[in-house]
């Protein structure tokens, strides 16, 4: 597993994170760089009246406040590294797109360089 490859990966605190995985090393320091991580919560909830269960999957980005799309883990904090198959990387790809539309962190739009009127008060004071 030297090259990127799409996977999901197991933390020693329980979370399961799928994303674009890459192993490195760096100066006998080994870790994995995670690009555009996601994490998929399992909701249950359960109709009284039905008596039917019901189960959604939630993506949402790993990193719901930060402006990068990757994170570096280190080995040690890492049970295991397992490869998606074809079925996961579909699932992946589509949840990403949810999970980025869901996103808390919008980018602001500044502005200054996105007017879209470009005139001003004063000009237009001067016509009248």
């Amino acid at each position: 597993m030297d090259a990127t490859f799409y996977g999901t990966v197991k933390l020693v605190s329980g979370e399961e994170v799928i994303a674009q995985v890459t192993p490195a090393e760096e100066e006998g320091v080994e870790f994995y760089i995670l690009s555009e991580p996601i994490i998929v919560d399992n909701n249950q909830t359960i109709d009284d009246i039905k008596g039917i269960a019901y189960s959604n999957l939630v993506p949402r980005k790993w990193l719901q406040y930060s402006g990068e799309d990757m994170a570096i883990v280190y080995k040690d904090k890492v049970l295991t590294v397992s490869e998606l198959d074809e079925f996961g990387i579909d699932f992946y790809k589509n949840a990403l797109v949810i999970a980025r539309v869901s996103s808390p962190l919008k980018k602001r739009v500044k502005t200054n360089k996105h007017k879209g009127y470009l005139g001003s008060i004063e000009d237009a004071r001067a016509i009248f």
